[in-house]
């Protein structure tokens, strides 16, 4: 590719747009879709946000992956631990990019900057409020195959917002 593409093409890259609403108080029948589900689909009994809202809250592998101090993201700490020891058992998985992939199809955002660099969040997966979660979409269209240019200035402060309460597992 000649250097007057690349630059045309990183130009027109899109940024990552990061609208974050608070749901930490919201009502779970609210934000419930008015399609009734009649349960999940493609044979799977528990979709991907429950059981990492699971994992996150059991909190048995806390130096692996965890929850952030203020209970709105998690933080992959080991990715090769993570792949050994936590993928095979929670998601019968075995690529970190196939883990990826998951989070990005239910619509995670990744944080570039701040005491969160490299967390995910979205805004209905918080600490403690697994209904929430239960209400997250998962996304049919795969994307446009680019990933958006980071945008650090549009990224929450969850450090301003209210904590959200620890989990009652043990640490």
């Amino acid at each position: 590719m000649a250097p007057e593409q690349r630059i045309s093409k990183q130009k027109s890259r899109h940024q990552v747009i990061h609208e974050y609403h608070d749901h930490a108080f919201d009502d779970v029948e609210s934000l419930k879709s008015n399609k009734e589900r009649r349960g999940p689909r493609g044979g799977v009994t528990t979709p991907f946000p429950v059981k990492l809202h699971n994992l996150l809250e059991d909190n048995l592998h806390a130096d692996i992956i965890s929850w952030q101090p203020h209970g709105r993201c998690f933080i992959l700490r080991n990715p090769k631990e993570f792949l050994a020891e936590v993928m095979p058992k929670y998601f019968k998985q075995t690529k970190l990019t196939s883990f990826q992939r998951q989070l990005n199809l239910y619509g995670f955002n990744r944080l570039t900057s701040g005491p969160d660099k490299g967390g995910y969040y979205h805004e209905l997966f918080l600490r403690t409020r697994e209904q929430l979660c239960t209400t997250m979409v998962r996304m049919r269209i795969k994307g446009t195959r680019t990933k958006g240019a980071s945008n650090p200035e549009s990224e929450p402060n969850f450090y301003k917002m209210v904590r959200m309460p620890d989990s009652d597992a043990p640490s």
